[in-house]
């Protein structure tokens, strides 16, 4: 039979190229397997794969991540209560239920607090001690606390609070030891002095009329046993400027929320741990004792605890401090609503539902998810917060307490959110979450019978 060698090699030609496709581009696509034709690729294990030339070989190289982009967010489906369903925010806003206006949870804020509706000009001075000299350069100590506070109250007010900081460039001299001036312990008395004494030397070396914060800063040599905690010197007069300090457990832990905390208070926020359980803390050092001084909000809100995995101020903060504007909350009447939550986490939305229950006492509602600030929280731990806000109580006793879903049992209330579905019955009213999605929470909210 005569065979023409032209077709022979076009078929040599198309049988080589079949068996070629036939093969699994990704059968041996792994690190140094033999591929077939230098610079094709082929997906794998979720890498993107090329054949490269290895001396006289070709194989597979290290492979590079396929990028997987970020789902745009769903959008709530349920049918929501018109805004004018809703009371007037005045409503909401509660009045001081324990006369204590130098820090509190109620409207009725310290006429004198630290302003965020305007930007913030702040001051870290350094001071050193005859018995704790500092050596080192200030302006490269102290410039992870201004970044970090800058950028943590910047992100929580939706580009809103702007703190410009100014370091001065050399350590001044106190003048006592630092050994006495009974800092060294969370119950000494030297704390009084100390800022008075510091805010001398403020006078003394820069115009403080110009700040209207200032963070006195000990060298980052000091212990615990010199300087042991950091508190805010909070203005109660014209004539006085707000200010904290750092310490010894700020440099330990190396976290600016620390120095956020206490400037949460000169903005007028109250301490959401319990007082009591921190000082038997300080104490005992003990695993319970560090527990129990958060169960009130557990991991929930900066001015409970620093360390938690929900940092995030809560709305009901936000608001007392300007943060979010009235038309960003629901105030809720006796009737049902229906109402959509935007994550705390997230700019812009309506990011609280309160519940008025008296003129000191509400319920509130936010959403909370595992972004920005709180992207440590598990998913056990977002959903919808539901907490209770108490003006008669003062800081540090418990002025808002988190309220955990039926099924609760965490001790630090990481799993308190209601998620979808679930249902809470708080002082007469139901509450339960009807929708939930990267949009947030739809609640509704009804008066029992």
């Amino acid at each position: 039979m005569y065979v023409n060698k032209r077709e022979i090699v076009f078929l040599s030609i198309l049988s080589l190229s079949l068996s070629t496709l036939l093969i699994p581009a990704n059968a041996a696509a792994k690190t140094g397997a033999k591929c077939n034709k230098a610079g094709i690729t082929t997906v794998a294990s979720g890498k993107t794969y090329t054949c490269v030339k290895s001396g006289k070989k070709l194989v597979w190289n290290k492979g590079i991540a396929v990028f997987k982009p970020i789902p745009t967010p769903a959008v709530a489906t349920s049918v929501l209560t018109n805004v004018n369903g809703y009371l007037g925010a005045v409503g909401c806003k509660l009045a001081n239920g324990n006369n204590v206006a130098r820090v509190t949870q109620s409207f009725q804020q310290n006429p004198y607090r630290l302003r965020t509706t305007k930007p913030i000009h702040a001051l870290i001075l350094p001071i050193d001690f005859p018995d704790l000299i500092g050596y080192s350069d200030p302006q490269k100590d102290f410039a992870y606390v201004a970044d970090g506070v800058s950028d943590y109250f910047k992100q929580l007010s939706d580009g809103k609070s702007i703190i410009n900081w100014t370091i001065y460039p050399r350590f001044i001299r106190y003048g006592t030891k630092v050994a006495d001036a009974r800092l060294g312990g969370r119950t000494t008395s030297g704390y009084g002095t100390f800022s008075t004494e510091a805010m001398n030397l403020a006078k003394q070396t820069v115009d403080i009329s110009t700040y209207d914060l200032i963070v006195y800063a000990p060298p980052l040599t000091t212990t615990r046993n010199q300087i042991a905690i950091g508190p805010a010197f909070v203005s109660e007069s014209p004539t006085k400027i707000n200010a904290t300090m750092l310490d010894a457990q700020s440099y330990e832990m190396k976290n600016p929320l620390t120095t956020a905390h206490e400037i949460g208070h000169l903005m007028g926020l109250a301490d959401l741990y319990n007082f009591e359980a921190a000082n038997e803390a300080a104490a005992q050092k003990s695993i319970g004792a560090q527990f129990q001084q958060f169960t009130y909000m557990g991991i929930f809100d900066l001015m409970n605890n620093v360390s938690g995995n929900g940092v995030e101020l809560t709305a009901w903060n936000r608001w007392l401090i300007d943060f979010i504007t009235d038309d960003q909350i629901r105030c809720l009447p006796p009737a049902s609503t229906t109402t959509l939550l935007t994550p705390v986490e997230v700019n812009g939305g309506i990011k609280g539902a309160v519940i008025p229950l008296s003129t000191t006492e509400a319920i509130v509602l936010e959403s909370r998810r595992a972004i920005r600030y709180d992207k440590n929280l598990g998913k056990s731990s977002e959903g919808v917060l539901v907490y209770k806000v108490n003006t008669s109580i003062s800081s540090g006793s418990g002025p808002m307490r988190v309220i955990g879903r039926p099924q609760s049992a965490e001790i630090l209330l990481s799993d308190a959110p209601l998620k979808l579905n679930e249902s809470l019955i708080l002082d007469g009213y139901i509450i339960k979450v009807i929708e939930s999605g990267s949009f947030g929470d739809v609640i509704k909210v009804e008066k029992g019978a």
